[in-house]
């Protein structure tokens, strides 16, 4: 498969993926930019081809959705639901996949609170208790994909950078 994705705004530019692990590469770099505008064209080894724009507040969750979706799919059309890699289109998402998937949306490069999180996860889902955001913040920190500062009582968690200067590459991944 090969994605090209072209950016527009603070990080414009064009980079390339073509292997087995292009989407999840993807969507990590997606998730890790600002941008206002994202293009994206996807082909797969049997020469089916996907196009789609992107722009808005919710620009990095509808691309996800769409390359995992595109990827995972007999053809590049993408359907209505979506799943992230790793995770079996047969089950529901548990509710930890579904809570990263949640703060990687709602605060991709800001600190944030359990209680943020709670407030803000409630308005969107429904009742969560404090304690169970508390565990699964501590548990994505132990699992090296949160950084955490403050004491017990101001706690504050964010995802940890990653290289988002990345522009006009190419990836190439041996099958």
């Amino acid at each position: 498969m090969k994605i090209r994705l072209e950016i527009e705004g603070k990080n414009a530019g064009s980079i390339n993926y073509k292997g087995t692990d292009c989407a999840e590469l993807a969507v990590t770099y997606l998730n890790s930019i600002e941008a206002d505008e994202v293009f994206i064209h996807l082909e797969k080894d049997d020469g089916t081809r996907a196009n789609a724009q992107f722009e808005g507040e919710f620009l990095a969750m509808s691309a996800t959705k769409f390359i995992m979706t595109a990827a995972k799919s007999k053809t590049a059309a993408p359907q209505e639901t979506s799943f992230p890699a790793g995770i079996d289109e047969s089950e529901p998402l548990t509710l930890k996949e579904r809570l990263e998937m949640f703060l990687r949306f709602e605060y991709p490069r800001i600190w944030f609170s359990s209680l943020d999180v709670k407030r803000q996860y409630e308005t969107v889902y429904g009742k969560i208790s404090l304690s169970t955001v508390s565990t699964y913040l501590a548990r994505m920190y132990r699992d090296d994909i949160l950084l955490r500062r403050g004491n017990r009582n101001q706690r504050e968690y964010r995802f940890k950078e990653e290289t988002a200067s990345l522009s006009n590459m190419e990836y190439t991944l041996a099958k």
